[in-house]
């Protein structure tokens, strides 16, 4: 009898282990990874670009959940990321020129969302993809240091739990050759917003085969993390920082400067081959990553758990100085229509960009033709000295944004709709929006200056050649190697 009793008390105990070892699993945090590509469009197999080839990525969508209505909230990097970082708008927190020169702490109240991760016992660390041993770009246009522990997930403590963000450079210029996959560009299907011209064609090309070798180091972090085990509990979320780096697109408030891939890949593959049409962008992303770690969204985040349910009805985009060039302009869209807001209408769409000028061939083609006569319409749109007010478009029957309809009285009632939901908005975040003097806009145009000088002569123009020297120079470049 007594030995009978003990095997039933050992047998107890067993089942109560083994159940704790249970809820031990089921408490266990999820790993956050974010993979951010820089300068990435949608220009993905998975996305249906047939010119590209993207198997590692078009790989996690089909393991994952592939959102087709993503957006950034700024179209450059440093306004980008110093948004996504924080949750926030980046007007909201005079994160928006790019890069700011007068930069400021963010207030104590506004932590970056590192800071709520290691708060809940997270390693939080920030790696290239390349070279996962060095710091991973940053480009906050706040002030402060020691943002990570780390750059590698590797450098944690033991079963500690990880946010982890992994830099890709790629397709950021300057574009990289594909060897192994090279495109050729007389095959490609150019995007419909940029005329056929064979220089166009062969910077395209060159930027596809960037977005593979992308692709590639995509393929790295996942195996790494089936190799170390960490998959199942490792949540993925891939997606650009931006919209891709060209010259109507990047720095813009058009589709091709915010429109972004998003991927999220959860532990077991759960709800694989998913696609989703939300409205989504890269703040609620933040703030859908602090929720897939049971950690409280703050109030003052302007994201929602859009991975987890909620609903945005719109998407804001923001621009302000890049570089050289100042502007002031603010979007919204409802996924269907896109209102376009410039606050500087007086100034040209081609002032000069001295970053561009140095490295985009179509914004020197394009001051080329013109002069000449031969930019046609609807391409010869960009080259007005002034711009509307307003520019409202119909994305699904105007994908490349010419047909601006803001003029035609049957969609008043739209443009109406979405200018109220857009200026509530800033007035609810813009309250506090400093304005850049004219000493700081100086500084900065002598420094985008002084960048293009030094890059001019390096190409061996001199450090201030015209526009056909310019052109001359990519001509040799981009299509004498093709």
């Amino acid at each position: 009898m007594k030995f009978k009793i003990f095997i039933l008390s050992l047998s107890f105990v067993f089942i109560g282990c083994k159940e704790t070892s249970k809820r031990s699993a089921a408490k266990q945090p999820l790993n956050i990874l974010w993979i951010n590509c820089d300068d990435l469009g949608r220009e993905l197999s998975c996305y249906g670009n047939p010119d590209v080839k993207t198997p590692h990525i078009d790989n996690l969508a089909k393991q994952g959940v592939k959102y087709t209505n993503a957006y950034s909230n700024a179209p450059v990097c440093s306004s980008s990321r110093s948004s996504q970082i924080t949750g926030m708008y980046p007007s909201a927190i005079n994160v928006l020129n790019h890069r700011t020169i007068d930069k400021k702490k963010l207030p104590d109240s506004i932590p970056p969302i590192m800071e709520l991760f290691k708060e809940k016992g997270y390693f939080c660390s920030n790696g290239w993809a390349h070279a996962m041993n060095k710091k991973g770009k940053e480009d906050y246009n706040f002030l402060g240091k020691n943002f990570f522990d780390g750059t590698d997930w590797n450098q944690r403590d033991k079963d500690q739990p990880f946010f982890a963000q992994v830099q890709i450079h790629e397709p950021h210029r300057i574009f990289v050759n594909d060897n192994e996959n090279p495109i050729d560009p007389d095959t490609v299907k150019l995007p419909g917003c940029y005329p056929d011209y064979p220089l166009i064609r062969a910077d395209w090309s060159k930027y596809l085969e960037s977005v593979q070798t992308a692709d590639k180091q995509v393929g790295q972090i996942l195996k790494r993390l089936e190799d170390e085990g960490l998959a199942d509990n490792t949540v993925v979320i891939l997606f650009g920082d931006h919209g891709r780096p060209h010259l109507r697109d990047k720095q813009w408030l058009y589709e091709g400067g915010l429109a972004i891939p998003l991927i999220v890949r959860y532990p077991k593959n759960r709800d694989a081959g998913t696609i989703k049409k939300d409205l989504i962008s890269l703040v609620d992303v933040t703030a859908s990553s602090l929720k897939l770690a049971n950690i409280k969204v703050p109030e003052y985040m302007h994201g929602k758990d859009v991975l987890n349910g909620e609903k945005q009805n719109y998407v804001y985009g923001f621009r302000q100085r890049c570089g050289d060039a100042v502007d002031d302009i603010r979007s919204i869209t409802d996924g269907r229509y896109k209102l376009i807001w410039n606050r500087m209408p007086h100034l040209p769409y081609m002032q000069l960009t001295s970053y561009k000028k140095l490295q985009y061939p179509a914004f020197t083609l394009y001051n080329v033709l013109h002069k000449q006569g031969k930019l046609e319409a609807p391409f010869n749109q960009f080259m007005a000295k002034t711009r509307p007010e307003f520019e409202l478009y119909d994305l699904k029957n105007d994908a490349n944004e010419f047909n601006n309809l803001t003029e035609k009285e049957t969609y008043k009632e739209i443009q109406n709709k979405l200018f109220n939901a857009l200026h509530s908005k800033l007035n609810l975040i813009e309250k506090n929006m400093i304005i850049e003097s004219p000493e700081i806009i100086k500084k900065a145009k002598q420094g985008s200056s002084k960048f293009a000088s030094k890059g001019f002569v390096k190409k061996g123009l001199g450090s201030n050649p015209t526009n056909e020297e310019i052109l001359n120079k990519w001509e040799k470049d981009l299509l004498s190697t093709n």
